[in-house]
């Protein structure tokens, strides 16, 4: 499962990209994707889930999930590049599935290679692939089916 961070702030009071919070916007994003989730019984404690550490990941997977337990923060995965992700899970060679949630153009990037599709993956969107194998080492260009996807454009919900 791939997870763009909601909508955030413009700019932060410390002037940094990484301490951006989420708007307003962003936290409505947050409720209707956490209710999404639900209805497709998508519970985060199924997913190993990976986190990039800026302000407004942390704040869209806790408001998403509420239970900091299950994740897990990292710096390496701020702003990531599709390549940098790819190696990311590649390196965990875990076979549970897998919850990364970041930002792009990286998140995009690597949903277009695991589907070759073209994909951009708005700020609040969520996405699922399956695979036809189950160790993330395995994971390779064009193998991946979507199968979820969702964006709330507040007032607007999309399913695409």
């Amino acid at each position: 499962m791939l997870i763009r961070h909601a909508n955030a702030q413009a700019i932060a009071s410390s002037g940094k990209d990484f301490d951006r919070k989420l708007s307003v916007k962003g936290k409505k994003q947050c409720e209707n994707t956490k209710s999404v989730l639900s209805q497709l019984n998508l519970n985060h404690t199924e997913f190993t889930s990976f986190s990039s550490s800026s302000v407004r990941t942390r704040e869209t997977a806790l408001a998403i999930f509420q239970d900091e337990s299950h994740l897990s923060f990292h710096d390496n995965l701020y702003l990531a590049s599709a390549h940098d992700l790819r190696q990311f899970i590649w390196d965990l060679g875990i076979d549970r599935d897998l919850l990364i949630l970041g930002h792009n153009n990286g998140l995009s990037d690597l949903a277009t290679y695991f589907t070759g599709k073209s994909i951009f993956l708005k700020t609040g969107s969520f996405m699922t692939i399956e695979f036809s194998f189950d160790c993330s080492n395995e994971l390779t260009k064009d193998l991946g089916e979507i199968e979820n996807s969702y964006r709330c454009d507040i007032g607007n919900e999309t399913f695409f």
